[in-house]
């Protein structure tokens, strides 16, 4: 439970509004049981991903790190057999359909890269804090405004992890079943197939050739492919969605606490407070204080945990958002049905993610003024010492950053998209005179 103690309302009476916001939290003992918990709980279960070991069932544990472990080596396999299969038919891969084989590459590599970082201790450590001492659940009693910034981070979370889900399933089924209606359209399921002909698929390796032209063998690899998308995708996803969600844990402890340094009571008299006041100004200082540092320090533990995990997401997207662009913009049925919902998709999470910690960035910024707003021109001089000491601790703004350097906000994404496009027009050109 955390030390935070907030402002002391007991003496207020809660208003209807007030009992209303708490309502819908009041059968639940912990973050772990709300709904949008437990369905990012069983997102991160397929992939084996969820830290049961810091929650106390070491057996289960010890089962999800071992199936992680096999994602791992199938999709390190997947990885190196569609590397051969690049370079054995390069000459015989037309632009595109080449492009096509090194975005399924890339997202395999980035699809890895986070199950690997949900083996380590800092982020098992970190979701563990996230749902067992920082989550705003456990700050809703302190006031009024604490439980309403909780219930609307609550409801916030719930909605944007439902459409999360959907995105993910419309995604997945359009890449599987686009290279499926193609194969039928073409009458490849036919007693009259085209002869010489071979089946598509939505990701290739270096296989038996059979693998292509045989459908009894052609069923086999869809439905490894069909477990394979359903996995990345979630990797794809469900990762995003819990950084974000952390996000708006953050977020709302940011709102609470400007609010709080706003309404601080001016004195009786308005001139000076008195020694009683001067106390009870002393103790809400020391609360934002710990309060302001309980979010450093959260953010800090993030950062470091995520560090790498950033860096590759805006590393690879780079390349990713590069690839999707020159796929869709061929502009045939199948191009925009295959590749139009998954350019949206990556898009849309490197842009979410920006704005979301370009918010945090935003927010911290305001407690500057906060703080300066803060009436110390009436306090005594110890707590004056307190608001200038506060002052310079908190200008240092709330931020996490991509391999513990670059702060990650629009800036960041601006930059991404502008190499993007540049990379994209240069590759447009190399497939107009190929």
């Amino acid at each position: 439970m955390p030390k935070v103690t907030g402002y002391n309302f007991t003496n207020m009476r809660k208003s209807s509004r007030y009992a209303c916001f708490t309502k819908f939290s009041s059968y639940v003992d912990s973050p772990l049981d709300f709904k949008y918990v437990v369905q990012l709980q069983f997102l991160m279960n397929t992939v084996g991903s969820w830290p049961y070991k810091q929650f106390g069932r070491n057996r289960v544990a010890a089962i999800l790190s071992t199936y992680n472990a096999f994602l791992i080596l199938v999709g390190t396999t997947v990885c190196g057999l569609g590397l051969i299969y690049m370079r054995v038919n390069i000459v015989k891969l037309s632009f595109f359909d080449l492009g096509h084989n090194i975005l399924c590459w890339l997202l395999e590599i980035l699809y890895l890269q986070r199950l690997i970082t949900a083996r380590t201790n800092k982020y098992q450590e970190t979701i563990k804090d996230y749902l067992l001492d920082f989550n705003l659940f456990y700050f809703k009693g302190r006031s009024p405004y604490a439980a309403k910034v909780h219930a609307q981070i609550h409801i916030i979370s719930g909605m944007f992890t439902i459409y999360v889900m959907w995105q993910m399933v419309i995604g997945v089924s359009l890449f599987m079943f686009m290279p499926w209606f193609n194969n039928y359209s073409r009458g490849m399921f036919g007693e009259n197939r085209p002869q010489n002909s071979t089946f598509e698929h939505s990701v290739y390796y270096y296989l038996s050739p059979g693998i292509y032209t045989t459908e009894e063998e052609y069923w086999l690899l869809f439905i490894f492919n069909f477990s394979l998308s359903y996995v990345t995708t979630i990797g794809m996803c469900v990762f995003d969605l819990l950084l974000i969600l952390i996000v708006f844990q953050i977020w709302g402890h940011l709102r609470i606490l400007k609010h709080n340094l706003e309404n601080i009571p001016l004195p009786e008299n308005s001139i000076m407070y008195s020694v009683e006041e001067n106390n009870n100004i002393r103790i809400l200082l020391k609360e934002n204080i710990l309060h302001h540092n309980l979010i450093v320090k959260f953010v800090d533990r993030c950062s470091d945990a995520f560090s790498e995990y950033l860096f590759a997401f805006y590393m690879l997207m780079q390349l990713i958002t590069c690839i999707l662009l020159l796929e869709v913009t061929s502009f045939s049925a199948d191009s925009l049905a295959k590749y139009g919902p998954l350019t949206v998709v990556i898009h849309q999470q490197l842009i979410q993610v920006s704005i979301m910690f370009e918010m945090l960035n935003t927010k911290s910024e305001q407690l500057i003024d906060a703080v300066y707003a803060i009436p110390w021109e009436h306090m005594d001089t110890k707590n004056r010492r307190t608001v200038l000491f506060f002052l310079h601790r908190i200008q240092t703004p709330v931020s996490l950053k991509a391999a513990k350097v670059v702060p990650v906000g629009v800036n960041t994404m601006f930059a991404v998209l502008k190499t993007t496009f540049s990379y994209y027009m240069m590759l447009k050109t190399l497939a107009g005179e190929r």
